[in-house]
């Protein structure tokens, strides 16, 4: 697996501290985090407070690094994206790249909040939906319960 620093400088781009914390966090964890986890994660780093974490992530998204998931609580969550992984329309490519790294379902627990990114289960989208309309974002949740909180309520 790719440390975060080779993830931003093959992404050519410059890392700093405040990135490769940020990016490290998420690249360690199995599920999606949200702002406030991340900044649970990074307490007593100095230089990285909340706003810092903010601005990180919104700089993380916008060069295709992670990508945000909304849940039922309001707050946004942010996992990496899958490296090489591309989601076309399944009559062609021409929708301008829009699922190249975000077209993929996730799985949310409904009792714990955890959500994971199911790859194996992409975006088929008509290429006649992408010639129709100006798709701006695709999100494919499944809610439900995961096995810890099956196992504890049973």
């Amino acid at each position: 697996m790719q440390t975060a620093e080779q993830l931003i400088t093959d992404a050519g781009l410059r890392p700093t501290k405040a990135r490769l914390a940020v990016l490290s966090s998420l690249l360690n964890s199995h599920n999606a985090l949200s702002h406030t986890e991340i900044l649970a994660a990074l307490q007593g780093i100095k230089e990285i407070d909340r706003v810092t974490v903010y601005r990180v992530l919104d700089w993380l998204q916008e060069h295709a690094l992670i990508h945000k998931i909304s849940t039922d609580d309001r707050a946004w969550k942010f996992q990496l994206n899958a490296p090489k992984r591309s989601y076309k329309a399944t009559d062609a490519s021409t929708n301008s790249g829009l699922l190249s790294n975000h077209g993929h379902a996730h799985l949310q627990c409904q009792r714990c909040g955890t959500v994971l990114c199911i790859h194996e289960l992409a975006a088929h989208i008509p290429q006649a939906i992408f010639d129709t309309y100006q798709i701006s974002h695709i999100e494919i949740n499944l809610k439900g319960l995961c096995p810890q909180c099956q196992q504890a309520s049973a």
